[in-house]
């Protein structure tokens, strides 16, 4: 499943390009959809069969991540927003 990670910061992106990478998961930084966030500027798209594992990564990494999106057919639906 390609899942998109919002971010406040560059740095939290290339934390999670790395870790994401070290773990196995699928993960490039791609300019990020103005409609869902002007934050950073980057996303990282991640192949992620269980969201909450890379849920359980983003946490562990206290990366400033804003919200994980599912991509779909009309645009983007929102999985979970780091609250």
């Amino acid at each position: 499943m390609r899942l998109l990670v919002t971010f406040y910061s560059v740095h939290a992106a290339l934390l999670l390009e790395a870790a994401g990478k070290e773990r196995g998961f699928f993960c490039a930084l791609i300019p990020a959809p103005r409609k869902l966030s002007s934050s950073c500027g980057y996303a990282a798209e991640v192949d992620a069969e269980e969201p909450e594992r890379l849920i359980k990564l983003l946490r562990g990494m206290n990366a400033e991540w804003e919200a994980l999106w599912l991509p779909g057919e009309g645009g983007y639906e929102a999985l979970r927003r780091n609250e």
